[in-house]
């Protein structure tokens, strides 16, 4: 895959930020303009930002460094996991434990304990093991692997972390840089791209966008890439802009419609017990 046309990222919704008033200082050099009082995202950096992602995977991979993905939010942790695995990376998506890299021995000593819980269960001795003893130690690794599944073969500290969302994987980050473990992130308009190593600039809120990038940046550079990428016409780009600006304002406006009219129905039966509470007042005193 080579890397994504201004038009694909636009059309996945790559370029909307935050509010204007939530972007950090440090990511305005990733924003071309602000509309509706949202900070639009310059894609032009970040198809910059994703063909540098491309030559740091291949080199990494070439040679033969520990990659680790992160990626726990919902929306996202198939994605994450398919991307992993497609370079035979090592991932996290259920939840980053604090201390994972910090204290990363005792998390080695976990791994190692779910790999010989593996093995035993595959083993002659779990045969003679009752049926209530094997579903035990079965609800164990299930345990295990639902939260270390992905890092089996993480035996020593990883030299790259990816992470697909760093809002959301904020502590991650915080023990990368402790460690002085490079970081490479999509980062939305309300992060502080100074604390990542190679900040990809892109909504980090659009699954679409985030899987987009995702299967860009662990495709290796191709000559293509190194040439000027064919892109649609500016005017192609804008108007796939202003057509999802569009959307999300009449998709507000019809929200807060439907809010009135829920208010409106709500206060109504309030009036009417108003109105009852006054007559019956009124023939007390008669």
């Amino acid at each position: 895959m080579t890397i994504p046309t201004l038009l694909e990222l636009a059309e996945a919704g790559a370029h909307f930020g935050h509010h204007r008033s939530l972007v950090s200082p440090k990511a305005r050099k990733f924003v071309f303009d602000i509309r509706s009082n949202v900070a639009l995202i310059n894609l032009e950096e970040t198809q910059k930002a994703i063909e540098t992602a491309q030559k740091i995977i291949t080199d990494a991979q070439k040679n033969n460094q520990l990659i680790l993905f992160v990626g726990t939010k919902r929306s996202i942790r198939n994605m994450v996991k398919e991307a992993a695995n497609a370079i035979g990376a090592s991932f996290i998506t259920e939840r980053w434990y604090g201390g994972t890299l910090t204290n990363f021995e005792s998390i080695k000593e976990n791994i190692k304990r779910m790999n010989d819980l593996r093995e035993f269960l595959t083993s002659e001795k779990a045969a003679k093991l009752s049926k209530k003893e094997r579903l035990t130690f079965e609800r164990k690794l299930h345990r295990y692997e639902r939260f270390l599944g992905g890092v089996s073969k993480l035996n020593k500290m990883p030299e790259l972390i990816i992470l697909a969302s760093a809002s959301e994987d904020n502590i991650a980050i915080a023990e990368a840089n402790q460690l002085n473990v490079p970081v490479m992130a999509i980062t939305d308009t309300d992060i502080n791209p100074t604390k990542i190593d190679f900040p990809i600039p892109a909504n980090d809120d659009a699954p679409k966008a985030i899987e987009l990038i995702l299967n860009a940046i662990i495709s290796a550079p191709t000559k293509a890439n190194s040439e000027k990428v064919e892109e649609a016409s500016t005017d192609e780009v804008s108007k796939a802009v202003e057509e999802k600006i569009e959307k999300k304002a009449v998709t507000k406006k019809s929200t807060k419609k439907t809010t009135a009219k829920k208010t409106v129905v709500k206060k109504a039966p309030a009036k009417k017990a108003e109105k009852k509470e006054v007559k019956k007042a009124s023939i007390k005193k008669k």
